[in-house]
């Protein structure tokens, strides 16, 4: 018995030196400052930390440190609203305006047939910004749609926004409070938040751009469904695993294809979008995936529901997509990777 614990922390130990070597490698290779893996089969995880929060001072990424989310926050806006929908507090498909008559889509009939199902597909018909939604002025800047909403795929960051005012009109909170009841407090994610909190400060990485110059940090005080979530790999994989086991067949029921006739990418093929995730297949089948890019912060997942598979990864860098096709490979097995390919890595 004594023999068998002795060969099983010395194989812990050596798959734990691996993962460790493998991350220092990518860092050093694809210039990026610092890195969170949690990747987790069957319930076992794995957790990797690498490099650096802040390339100054040369604090060190900790399973604890703080990453902008980016747009794998609307993953957490999309599992409120399927949530709701079971409740029948939402229509998937009544339209929006029905909901909440948004003053930005006043002048624009066609936005009046967008529901939530086609937000969480994006086919709006709304596109990704209309400007810089840091700036001022976003929040009072015309909006309106560039296609008949339902007509085909186009990734918008604006469609969120719209849907998340619905569900706060819905709820008479804010979505902060919101994710707070229905999923950061349920699920024990006591390193996640929409908006910037007080404890943050000494654990929060700073962003770097594509030659490793840290950028100015941007809290974010007001919470934005499209790319606000601040958060841990570890706090996110748990939420994935939530998310995937409840409503696996709700995400896959209905899809449409990414493919653009006017852009066309042999990857995109490979590629659909279901209620809130990617869907990619593979040799490996179906997997469900998204990416964020807040310009300084990067991030992925890729999910393998056949063999409870979940892969989360947050970069602090600027080139943080980069390494998703060798992050991918070295933990799923195959080099393979539609997703990948058509971010452009």
């Amino acid at each position: 018995m004594q023999r068998v614990i002795c060969f099983l922390i010395f194989s812990f130990i050596v798959q734990k030196t691996n993962a460790q070597s493998f991350a220092d490698k990518l860092l050093a290779d694809s210039s990026i400052t610092g890195l969170q893996i949690n990747y987790s089969k069957k319930g076992k995880i794995t957790a990797i930390n690498a490099g650096f929060s802040d390339s100054e001072t040369k604090q060190k990424v900790s399973s604890k440190t703080i990453f902008q989310a980016a747009s794998l926050s609307k993953v957490v806006l999309a599992y409120i609203c399927l949530e709701l929908a079971n409740k029948k507090q939402i229509d998937l498909d009544k339209p929006l305006i029905s909901y909440y008559d948004y003053p930005r889509l006043k002048n624009d009939s066609a936005a009046k047939k967008i529901t939530a199902r086609m937000v969480l597909m994006h086919t709006s018909g709304l596109p990704n910004w209309t400007e810089n939604p840091l700036k001022k002025s976003w929040a009072t800047s015309a909006l309106s749609t560039s296609f008949e909403p339902g007509n085909h795929w186009k990734y918008s960051g604006e469609g969120f926004v719209f849907l998340q005012l619905v569900i706060q009109n819905i709820l008479k909170k804010d979505l902060q409070q919101i994710a707070d009841e229905m999923v950061f407090k349920p699920l024990a994610m006591n390193n996640s938040s929409f908006i910037w909190k007080d404890e943050f400060e000494s654990v929060a990485a700073l962003g770097h751009d594509d030659k490793s110059e840290q950028t100015q940090q941007m809290p974010f005080f007001l919470p934005n469904a499209a790319f606000s979530l601040l958060t841990t790999a570890s706090d996110y994989q748990t939420f994935l695993n939530a998310f995937y086991h409840k409503f696996l067949p709700k995400i896959i029921s209905d899809s449409v294809s990414i493919y653009d006739t006017k852009e066309p990418k042999s990857s995109a093929k490979s590629l659909f979008w279901g209620l809130g995730m990617g869907i990619q297949e593979n040799e490996l089948g179906k997997m469900l995936w998204h990416w964020g890019d807040n310009g300084d912060f990067q991030s992925f997942f890729m999910i393998d529901p056949r063999k409870d598979e979940i892969l989360v990864c947050f970069t602090n860098s600027a080139n943080g997509l980069k390494i998703m096709k060798p992050v991918l490979s070295h933990f799923f097995g195959t080099t393979n990777w539609p997703a990948a390919s058509w971010l452009g890595n």
